[in-house]
């Protein structure tokens, strides 16, 4: 086609245009069209100043198809930019929290449990389990759990959130059977027996079994808590530990609302953890794996030596990730340096436990001089 249009083009156009075609001529016109608005392009392509005058409605028309292909294209290039980021994304939060021995992620939950195993009567029933997310982020979560007699009730959740290994605030969230006020020990020194909830136990029918916090006139040792509570039809929940810093100041008359303390059993670290059974199968594609059983050591309960090294081992820990677990002790200085070395000097000897049993065989207690107050804290149905 030459430079100059034809008459006849010019004829069909403005005809096109004011919309006289018809038909076969129409057709046979847009196709033509079509040729020219492709040959146009392709001189553009080229930068060259040939120009093919084409109507202005066509004109909007290739405008629009094109804005909206740049767009598509724009809109499929970023969709793949962040697939490809969520993918790289996701293998190096893998491999961050994967790292070591043990590794990033078992340390951070070990910090978890370990520190509500301490500041929990009920935190050695539990554990932590870890969920990694894109951008080096990881969620952990927890059971909150109490005992009521024979029964582990699931009483509400943690949930902690981590970038890299900076912990974001806990969150946690409580449902079901909670206690409204929360039961609190009383020091040696300043406990009133008429402060105790004995009546509340006198009420309360024989098909019941409640959890109670019992406060000593005087600190005793661990092994002297076994010998006066440990044969009694009850079972020992955890033990509060005088740490050196409970009961000093006089504005809350003794009330330690902050305990630390340990369970009847152990706190097990990983390193202490005995290897059972060990196998190793080929990979799928390279590489193997590696199958391990592990148990822990025996442990008699009462056993003061096995608790008191394991209570002294967790805390040491803790006091490595102090500011982690700090936040989890709801953002108060745990001291923890100070504490083992008052335990380290003076020993480990107890102002309270926690017991949950029949109810009738706790009130038995009453007459137990050594007890100087006693709180409720769970009643449930028979289930012992």
């Amino acid at each position: 086609m030459n430079e100059k249009m034809s008459d006849e083009f010019k004829r069909k156009l403005e005809a096109y245009e004011h919309g006289h075609l018809e038909g076969r001529e129409l057709a046979e016109f847009e196709e033509e069209l079509e040729k020219l608005e492709q040959f146009q392009e392709h001189l553009e392509g080229d930068n060259l100043e040939y120009q093919i005058p084409i109507s202005g409605e066509k004109q909007k028309k290739i405008l629009r198809k094109s804005k909206w292909k740049a767009r598509l294209q724009t809109a499929m290039v970023a969709v793949g930019i962040f697939i490809i980021v969520m993918i790289v994304s996701t293998i190096f939060t893998a491999v961050y929290y994967s790292w070591g021995n043990p590794d990033r992620s078992e340390v951070l939950a070990n910090v978890i449990d370990h520190t509500i195993a301490v500041t929990d009567p009920y935190g050695g029933f539990g554990n932590t389990s870890t969920n990694a997310k894109p951008f080096f982020r990881a969620e952990m979560t927890r059971d909150l759990n109490k005992i009521v007699g024979k029964e582990h009730t699931t009483v509400g959740e943690l949930k902690v959130n981590f970038l890299f290994s900076l912990m974001s605030f806990p969150e946690w969230n409580y449902m079901g059977k909670v206690s409204q006020n929360q039961p609190a020990f009383i020091y040696p020194g300043y406990g009133d027996r008429e402060m105790s909830e004995w009546d509340k136990l006198e009420k309360l029918p024989e098909g019941t079994v409640v959890s109670a916090y019992l406060s000593f006139n005087e600190l005793v040792e661990t092994t002297e808590v076994f010998n006066r509570f440990g044969e009694k039809d009850l079972n020992i929940v955890w033990l509060a530990v005088d740490t050196g810093v409970e009961g000093k100041d006089d504005w809350d008359h003794g009330v330690v609302f902050d305990p630390i303390g340990f369970s009847e059993y152990p706190i097990w670290h990983d390193d202490d953890m005995i290897l059972d059974s060990r196998e190793e199968t080929k990979g799928f594609l390279f590489g193997k794996i590696i199958s391990e059983g592990h148990s822990s050591p025996s442990y008699t309960i009462g056993d003061d030596e096995v608790l008191h090294t394991q209570f002294l081992k967790t805390l040491k820990f803790l006091g490595k990730h102090e500011k982690l677990a700090e936040k989890l002790y709801g953002g108060q200085d745990l001291n923890l340096h100070e504490r083992i070395e008052f335990l380290e000097k003076n020993g480990i000897n107890h102002y309270g436990i926690v017991v949950t049993g029949p109810t009738k065989e706790i009130l038995k207690l009453k007459e137990e001089n050594l007890i100087s107050s006693m709180v409720v804290d769970e009643v449930d149905l028979w289930n012992w």
